[in-house]
């Protein structure tokens, strides 16, 4: 059974493999340089342990006996466009392949979305790759699409 909490960011950091297998795994499906770019994979961690500090940042962890099998990592931002509203962004999120089944994905956007309600937030924003897309489990628990970005590599 996998289970959830709200833990210290060096829990994600501590487990850099997992990390890297996200990267890989989201890297290799999107850039033609696949290979450069997934060498590329350097963390500001200054940058996180200093939000987690300002508590604007929250990181959630999935175990699976007692492992780290997945992470989600949210920095609280005000919105620029109207300041009364508090937004947590989604920064990365990443559950092991194998533990992507029978629901536990879900169950961990669900546990991720019911802590983040706890902080105050007024609006809660999940960045989603094309693969794995998991945007259909996020309309299932009510989300709506917002926004769509896109990518491009630039050689300066």
């Amino acid at each position: 059974m996998i289970s959830f909490s709200v833990e210290p960011f060096r829990v994600v950091e501590d487990n850099f493999h997992l990390i890297k297998e996200h990267w890989e795994e989201v890297i290799k499906e999107h850039w033609e340089e696949a290979e450069q770019i997934a060498r590329s994979l350097a963390p500001l961690w200054e940058t996180y342990r200093e939000a987690e500090k300002q508590k604007a940042l929250i990181c959630f962890v999935a175990r699976k006996n007692n492992d780290v099998v997945g992470y989600a990592v949210f920095f609280f931002v005000a919105d620029l466009h109207s300041r009364q509203t508090q937004v947590a962004f989604n920064d990365s999120v990443f559950l092991k392949k194998d533990c992507r089944k029978g629901g536990a994905g879900k169950a961990f956007l669900e546990y991720c979305d019911e802590e983040l309600e706890k902080t105050g937030v007024q609006l809660i924003l999940w960045q989603v790759k094309p693969m794995p897309d998991f945007s259909g489990a996020l309309k299932a628990i009510g989300y709506k699409h917002f926004n769509t970005t896109y990518a491009r590599e630039v050689r300066g």
